[in-house]
């Protein structure tokens, strides 16, 4: 009788054997599993951690640059007593410009470059920003005029005559010749009709030298 349950006790043996193996394998890897878990865990809350240090450094050097930075700029953009302020006044017939240099009114002192368009919008409507910086700042208008000075070489009562230009734009008889129209060319008739305009006085003498020749 003990041979022949000899082969089932050894299969017994090997089943209890397979299956205690079967249960530390299992505990194992599900301890394995779990510490592979924690420590994947671990490594993303250090990364985290990391992460939220350099942003917080970053922001940080952002507002010390920022903070750095501000009153500079609000000094380079803000008019103070010695800044020049210049008036620039362009005449389109001719293209010529007239300036004039003055220092800010007490009204101006302190005016950021927004602040002077605000105030050129509201008291000087036809001027406007050409060049703004702390040492000086140029203000342009825009006239569809000759700018004062020029001279006008035409025609008065039949004879050349010279007519000068003032500050409003306003042609004033200065001389009137002894040179009459008729003794010249049609093509020089026909140019003195519209009209010649020079910049200067020698210029306009050398045209009559050239007329009366």
């Amino acid at each position: 009788m003990r041979r022949k349950n000899k082969p089932s006790f050894i299969l017994g043996v090997v089943i209890v054997a397979l299956l205690f193996g079967s249960i530390g394998f299992g505990i194992g890897y599900y301890r394995y599993s779990s510490e592979i878990a924690r420590q994947k865990q671990e490594r993303r809350k250090e990364q985290d951690m990391l992460n939220a240090l350099i942003k917080s450094q970053q922001e940080s050097l952002n507002q010390f640059n920022n903070s750095s930075e501000a009153p500079v700029a609000s000094h380079e953009d803000t008019l103070s007593r010695e800044t020049k302020l210049v008036y620039k006044t362009i005449y389109t017939q001719c293209q010529d410009s007239t300036e004039d240099t003055v220092f800010p009114t007490s009204d101006l002192v302190g005016l950021n470059e927004k602040g002077l368009k605000e105030y050129l919008k509201k008291n000087k409507p036809n001027w406007e920003i050409e060049h703004f910086s702390k040492e000086s700042i140029t203000i342009v208008k825009r006239e569809n005029k000759l700018c004062p000075d020029h001279y006008l070489v035409s025609v008065h009562n039949g004879y050349i005559s010279i007519y000068q230009y003032d500050e409003n734009g306003e042609k004033k008889l200065v001389e009137q010749t002894d040179v009459s129209v008729k003794s010249l060319p049609v093509v020089d008739q026909e140019k003195l009709q519209r009209g010649i305009i020079l910049k200067t006085l020698e210029d306009v003498y050398q045209l009559l030298e050239d007329f009366s020749s």
